[in-house]
């Protein structure tokens, strides 16, 4: 198989894996909410929430496989745009890309007493109502 035809094998995986990552998340979290009478026993296909969830981490691990694989096909464009070989755009969505990752490595982490911040009157249903008044 040659290179191209891999590269672009990988690349489609990886996009149909974001996809489903997103799209099981987002199921996660809106329609199997968790809690009484938020969702306590729904399920999708059978599949609770905990499933769902565990089929969502999964998922990510081969993402992350996927993605590794991914940038070893394309270790010498990496190597150009660090050299400074590659052009000015590709430099700054690499940059963009490395800051988006320290972002969330680096931004502290707060906990109120419920689990949600100090919002003590927090319900999934009403997390977005105080945009909106």
């Amino acid at each position: 198989m040659k290179k191209i035809e891999l590269k672009r094998i990988v690349d489609l995986a990886l996009w149909f894996l974001f996809c489903f990552i997103l799209g099981t998340g987002l199921m996660i979290h809106y329609r199997l909410v968790p809690g009484f009478q938020g969702g306590s026993g729904a399920n999708f296909f059978w599949i609770s929430r905990h499933g769902w969830g565990n089929i969502h981490f999964w998922a990510a691990c081969l993402f992350t496989a996927a993605l590794s694989f991914h940038l070893y096909l394309n270790l010498s464009t990496i190597k150009m745009i660090i050299a400074g070989k590659s052009s000015r755009k590709a430099a700054i969505l690499f940059g963009i890309g490395i800051l988006i990752v320290l972002f969330f490595l680096m931004f502290p982490v707060f906990q109120g007493q419920n689990g949600y911040g100090d919002n003590r009157n927090y319900h999934r249903g009403q997390q977005a109502d105080h945009l909106f008044r």
